[in-house]
Order: C-alpha cells, then sequence, then structure tokens
C-alpha cells in the first residue's frame, strides 16, 4: 500500500530484546526515543518492537510477535513479522535497522524497494550477518546509509574493506546523545557511582576491588553500585555475588542497588561527586559516560574503544585498566578536592553531546537520504 502525502514516513526496527519503556529501556530504546522526541515530525515515526504493558508515552509504537521463531530466531522472526505487517499498512519511506545488521540484511532482500538504513551500536565483527568484509560490503552496497555510534565502530565497519569498494557518503559518525536535565551544576555528595551491566567487560569488578583499597581512609565517602545483568530487575548472577563479596568489607561505605530503572541512574549520576565507567573491553562508546558527564560529574573511565572520544579532556582516563591504575585513579580524585572540581566543570562546561544535537544531526542524515532517492 502507498502514502498519499509527501510528508515522509519512517519506521524504526529496535532489537527484539529491547524493551520500550522507561522502566526497562536498553541504550537503543532511550537513543531511539529521544531522536523522536527531540528530532522532527515525530508524529510521522512509528517504533516496531517486542510487546510490553508501558512503552514510552507521545511516541507511535507498535508490537509485533515473532514469526516462526524456531525456523528463523527472534530478530529474523521479528523482520518477518514486520514485514507481514507492511502488506495491510502504509509503505514508509525510510526503514531504520537499529543494532541488527542481520535484519538489514533481511530487508534489503525482503524489500528491495524500500530504502533501509542501519544503525550500528557494536562492533559489527561480531554480529551476525556483518561477520565478514564481504557480508559488510554487501551491506554497504545495499544501503541507503550506515550510521554508527562511534568513530571507532565506523572503523569496525570497514576494517577489510579496500578504499575503492567503500562509498564512504554512506557510513556516517553518530555519538550519541542525552538530554541534560538542569539548568546549573548540582550540588554534589561524596559518592562514588558506578552503573552498568553487571558482565565481566564492564570492569565493575576491578575497580570496586580498587575502591575497596582506598575507601577506608575517606570515611565521609560512599560507594553506590547499581546494575543488573540485563537491563531489567532479575535474580542476581555469580557476577553480582563476585562485586558483592569484594565491597563486603567496606560495610555502610557501600550499597549495591541492583536493577533501577533509567531515571533513577540519572539521579544518581547528579547526585555524585565522582563516577565510575570502568570498562574494560572496546567499548563501543558507553551512553553511561555522556550521562555522567551530563550530570557534571567527576569522570573516571578508560582509554578502550570509542570512550575517549567524548571523554578525552572532560575525564579521567585510564590508560591501562587495571586494579592498580583503578586504585591510582580513584585516590587523585579523592584526595585532590581541586582536581576533582576541574573535573566537574569541565564535565558541566564543555558538553556537545545533548539529545538534541543528536537528533537535529540524524533529521540532516534523514532528509538527505530522501531528498536523493531515484
Amino acid at each position: 500500500m502507498s502514502k498519499p502525502s509527501n510528508i515522509p514516513k519512517i519506521d524504526l526496527l529496535l532489537p527484539f530484546k529491547e524493551s520500550f519503556s522507561a522502566a526497562n529501556a536498553g541504550a537503543v530504546s532511550t537513543i531511539v526515543r529521544d531522536l523522536i522526541a527531540e528530532g522532527t515530525k515525530p508524529e510521522n515515526q512509528t517504533v516496531f518492537g517486542k510487546e510490553i504493558e508501558h512503552p514510552f508515552p507521545g511516541i507511535n509504537f507498535i508490537s509485533l510477535n515473532i514469526r516462526h521463531k524456531w525456523l528463523f530466531g527472534k530478530n529474523i522472526g521479528f523482520a518477518a513479522a514486520y514485514c507481514d505487517h507492511l502488506k495491510y499498512n502504509l509503505l514508509p519511506d525510510l526503514i531504520e535497522v537499529h543494532g541488527r545488521c542481520n535484519v538489514a540484511a533481511y530487508l534489503l532482500k525482503k524489500k528491495p524497494n524500500i530504502p533501509v538504513s542501519l544503525y550500528v551500536y557494536n562492533d559489527p565483527r561480531e554480529m551476525a550477518g556483518a561477520k565478514s568484509p564481504k557480508e559488510r560490503q554487501t551491506l554497504l552496497r545495499g544501503l541507503v546509509q550506515i550510521v554508527c555510534v562511534s568513530n571507532f565502530i565506523r572503523d569496525c565497519f570497514l576494517d577489510g574493506l579496500s578504499p575503492e569498494q567503500c562509498d564512504l557518503k554512506r557510513i556516517h559518525n553518530l555519538n550519541c546523545g542525552v538530554a541534560r536535565r538542569l539548568k546549573r551544576p548540582p550540588v554534589k555528595e561524596p559518592i562514588i557511582f558506578i552503573a552498568g551491566r553487571m558482565v565481566p567487560e564492564k570492569g565493575i569488578l576491578e575497580a570496586a576491588l580498587a575502591i575497596v583499597n582506598i575507601l577506608p581512609f575517606y570515611p565521609e565517602w560512599k560507594l553506590v553500585i547499581a546494575g543488573a545483568r540485563r537491563f531489567e530487575d532479575a535474580p542476581a548472577g555469580s557476577y553480582e555475588a563476585k562485586v558483592g563479596k569484594a565491597i563486603a568489607p567496606l560495610g555502610r561505605q557501600a550499597e549495591m542497588l541492583g536493577f533501577i530503572p533509567p531515571d533513577a541512574v540519572r539521579l544518581w549520576q547528579e547526585r555524585a561527586a565522582i563516577a565510575a565507567c570502568p570498562s574494560i573491553w572496546q567499548e563501543p562508546l558507553g551512553k553511561v559516560v555522556v550521562e555522567a558527564l551530563a550530570a557534571g560529574c567527576a569522570v573516571l573511565t578508560t582509554r578502550c574503544g570509542g570512550i575517549p572520544e567524548v571523554a578525552e579532556g572532560r575525564a579521567l582516563i585510564i590508560d591501562n585498566p587495571t586494579v592498580l591504575a583503578f586504585c591510582d585513579g580513584f585516590n587523585a580524585l579523592l584526595s585532590d578536592k581541586t582536581f576533582r572540581h576541574d573535573l566537574q566543570m569541565k564535565a558541566w562546561n564543555d558538553f556537545p553531546f545533548t539529545s538534541a544535537a543528536m537528533a537535529n544531526k540524524v533529521d540532516i542524515l534523514r532528509k538527505n537520504v530522501i531528498t536523493n532517492l531515484p
């Protein structure tokens, strides 16, 4: 069915695991929400995801049931359900696939007459549909554009592709943005706050072991850790247990909150004088780093993946993320009030990573794509 309007209609497909709700949103869902809420013509954009009770208000959202999960798997089964949806509804001017290279490849084959773009949030070399240079080359040729969450991820996508094979005009970098909720720098409390998924690559255990060695010398300070293995309230896993055991000697100076909703994370960041984002893997970007900067925290993080693209000059960056290096970093922040305050002011005064700026860039990218379609 065709669309009888000159106003572009855009469909945004989430990864099937994402919950498009304030209570359980992951990074991709919050970015998609901000792209629509801060951009132009939100009424002409529709998000497709799995069924949830309370999706983000004020945004067009359609839930789909997986088709033939046993045959296709969750994400391709979801894409197949979306193709069924298109049989009986207005066709979009543009389909944006968020976070799933194999879904983008599937739609290129099944809906060749509808432009498809892809937003890449993780290393595509480890993702179904883009692991090989040949697969990524096929995506680059077929998609109208590819938007990467950092230059690091953009380089990962282009890895193994020769320059003559690459239409670089189709692949873009988009550092994620967040809405700064405060009008002025907050009054900070003596809190070290760590938020993230409870998985080894996030480095939370190493950071906790470092803090345990230092915090007893600063009795007025407290460590607060928030997070679970998934973006939802669920029973604690073995990694959480290791972190809990590590910080037990701190007694009342430490607290583990488990999973808390994104808005609650933002509240803690606004209170905390120090926020740590101690990733020890090649982090695509780290939205939590951007959130901590927006809250005016003195941020301790690592030189991993795309993190330096937002943290350089605004945070204390640990080059070699070990327990000993984290000890030195936390000790520097706790012992030197001037240094800590200087980082807080840098985070507050030099913050270009707003959700409005992110949405504005996406509006321009979309307009360029749709305008230049044959």
